[in-house]
């Protein structure tokens, strides 16, 4: 018989939960439905009126303002206008309060979907600041699904637990009901209007690639591909064994641009499309969100998009630079190799110190490229690709360069792999520049796909389901990029400070624990402030005779003066 684990080691689980969510929403966002009333409330208080609900600020104060971000540049309507629609019966509960809910569970980086019912559904500052009110916090919006419990102990609160405002299977219908078109209109229109606010650099060397979000057997609408495991994981007894997996689940095309750490264009299927199925419509998406404000100027791809008229398309219509590796069986690449004595050769070096203290020393990493142009043994690189055209005598192949990497760090630490050759429709006699536009593609599997899966758990939908699956990717996505937007404004806002500008914000300079531990939210109806504790002390009438820890005098007034509620 498996029993139960005691409920004191529950207790300390859910308090881990809790605070190592805390600590994640302080590093995305360093950070309204209710409306901030400073001066109002401040004056309030000093006039005796009484509090009507008091909170340790906590995480609550760094979503504040993010969620003004959202709202100055028009994104949080966008939100709104995800509203699925799924039921004509009325509800105390709005879309908007799921919808930034949801946002909270993503940010909050919580593993488990049902993590965010102790999380956040009972956490009274997350929830008012949504625009609930303690009665629905405490006691829930409905009757539904709350049985009679019995008269508690003497020593235990009549009250009970926090209930929360609504369930989390609520949060996963609502979720889940998100059309595929409002979830491609809004992260378009997003992309489009951080375009428009010169968060893109106005030339764009962008990655794309494509990775896998895999899924259970058992989940709804999933697709399924059979392959074969890498080598290492199949080798036993001295030889290498044909060991064929079945994954299920979806794949997830990106283009990225590596500056801004924003990306431009995203596509979502099952997980059997090759990487070509997508790749040319999440190109023309990518161009068409940026619009006149910033063009793509090259891309660097994998060798899973190696396609002649996928490239030859890149070239000549849309005008992008590609970079691409050659795959070891082909014609070029053979080509390639035995003309690298004869190419245009570039060579860098540079210095560096590996370890620290007494086990610090001096490494140079070096670096061997040689471009050769004008290959004309890719006979596939053209509109009609491979084929029996190829055979025929008066058939002309299309010239393209390659660069062949003779040395890099990497080829030093693994000598035993292949040659890498890059083919590229850039020019090639500074081979250093078509290496270094390929080797930032590794960024977007470690930036993107890897920090996605391993930090903001994108394979962890709310439900087992295609639909459910599709709007979280997105959803994740676009908080994502959303953050670190949101970095790079209050950077910019920081700036505008010290250059005597005003930026109508209050920066949050220090952590959790160092800026809001010692704050208090207080909420009126559908108004709050935050304000630091020896704050409303004074406000309400007491004398601090310590408020910043050293000996100071503050009074009332000076309080007021700093939120606007007095005028000198």
């Amino acid at each position: 018989m498996i029993h139960p684990p005691p409920r004191h080691l529950l207790w300390f689980r859910t308090m881990d939960l809790i605070k190592r969510a805390s600590q994640r929403i302080a590093e995305r966002l360093t950070w309204c439905i209710a409306h901030r009333d400073q001066a109002g409330i401040a004056k309030e208080l000093a006039d005796g009126k009484d509090i009507s609900e008091v909170y340790g600020l906590g995480e609550a104060g760094l979503f504040d303002e993010f969620f003004y971000f959202l709202d100055q540049f028009g994104i949080m309507d966008l939100f709104l206008g995800l509203d699925p629609h799924h039921t004509r019966r009325t509800s105390n509960v709005t879309f908007p309060a799921v919808i930034l809910i949801y946002v909270m569970r993503i940010v909050a980086g919580l593993a488990f979907f049902w993590h965010i019912h102790p999380v956040i559904l009972r956490s009274q500052p997350l929830m008012r600041i949504v625009g609930f009110n303690g009665t629905q916090i405490r006691e829930g919006t409905s009757q539904r699904g709350k049985k009679p419990s019995p008269a508690p102990p003497p020593h235990q609160s009549p009250e009970g637990p926090i209930r929360g405002p609504l369930c989390p299977d609520s949060i996963a219908t609502y979720i889940q009901a998100i059309s595929v078109h409002a979830l491609e209109r809004i992260f378009n229109r997003i992309v489009s209007i951080l375009a428009a606010k010169s968060f893109f650099p106005k030339c764009i060397d962008a990655l794309l690639d494509s990775s896998e979000i895999q899924s259970t057997e058992l989940c709804e609408g999933c697709g399924k591909v059979s392959k074969e495991k890498a080598p290492l994981l199949r080798h036993r007894r001295g030889r290498i064994r044909k060991v064929v997996e079945t994954i299920f689940g979806f794949k997830l095309w990106v283009i990225w641009d590596p500056i801004s750490r924003l990306p431009l264009a995203i596509r979502f299927a099952t997980i059997e499309h090759s990487d070509l199925d997508f790749a040319g419509d999440v190109v023309k998406q990518a161009v068409s969100n940026l619009g006149p404000h910033a063009t793509i100027a090259s891309l660097a791809i994998d060798r899973g998009f190696m396609d002649g008229p996928f490239l030859w398309w890149l070239a000549h219509t849309m005008g992008i630079t590609f970079y691409i590796p050659a795959k070891a069986n082909m014609n070029v690449y053979r080509d390639a190799l035995s003309l690298g004595g004869t190419g245009i050769a570039q060579i860098r070096e540079k210095k560096r110190t590996m370890g620290a203290g007494k086990n610090k020393t001096p490494v140079t990493d070096r670096w061997h490229v040689v471009g050769i142009e004008g290959l004309t043994s890719a006979g596939f690189y053209g509109e009609k690709g491979s084929g029996s055209h190829e055979n025929r005598a008066d058939f002309t192949p299309n010239p393209i360069n390659a660069v062949v990497v003779v040395d890099d760090p990497y080829k030093a630490n693994n000598p035993h792999t292949d040659t890498l050759v890059i083919l590229t429709n850039a020019p090639v006699h500074k081979p250093l520049k078509v290496y270094d536009g390929y080797d930032a593609r590794s960024e977007i599997e470690n930036t993107v796909f890897r920090e996605a899966k391993q930090a903001w758990f994108i394979q962890r939908a709310p439900r087992n389901t295609a639909s459910a699956f599709r709007a979280h990717v997105y959803l994740t996505i676009i908080t994502m990029a959303l953050t670190t937007a949101f970095q790079t404004w209050m950077d910019q806002q920081d700036r505008l400070e010290q250059a005597g500008n005003e930026t109508g914000i209050r920066k949050f300079r220090q952590k959790v624990k160092q800026e809001n531990g010692n704050k208090l939210i207080i909420f009126d109806e559908d108004r709050y402030a935050i304000f630091d504790t020896y704050e409303v002390i004074i406000l309400c009438g007491r004398t601090v005779l310590m408020p910043t820890g050293v000996p100071e005098t503050i009074a009332k007034r000076d309080i007021l003066l700093k939120y606007g509620a007095l005028l000198e």
